[in-house]
């Protein structure tokens, strides 16, 4: 099964877009202060959480696929982590404002 071009070229720069969310928002977590200020809670409402709910779709996406090769090999777990839970923690349970 081939995908189109169209749809390959999307995926990887969806791909590309949660790779540099989440490199960027380490970097930013180290140099936020405790209390957020508002700009931030924005910032977060309007740009963080929905990369973060995209990265969590196109993970689970990504954990389907990967299944049939992490099963033998006695990953899922670790896959399910990475690509599943650990998304889902940034996008649902961390603090507002927080990245």
């Amino acid at each position: 099964m081939c995908l189109p071009k169209r749809i390959m070229r999307n995926m990887a720069l969806v791909l590309v877009v949660v790779l540099l969310v989440s490199v960027g928002g380490s970097a930013i977590a180290k140099t936020a202060a405790n209390d957020p200020d508002a700009g931030a809670m924005v910032a977060d409402t309007l740009i963080a959480r929905p990369l973060g709910l995209a990265s969590l779709v196109f993970g689970s996406a990504i954990f389907v696929v990967a299944l049939p090769f992490s099963a033998p090999s006695g990953t899922v777990s670790m896959a399910a982590k990475k690509m599943i839970v650990n998304p889902a923690m940034f996008t649902f349970t961390r603090p507002l404002g927080k990245m």
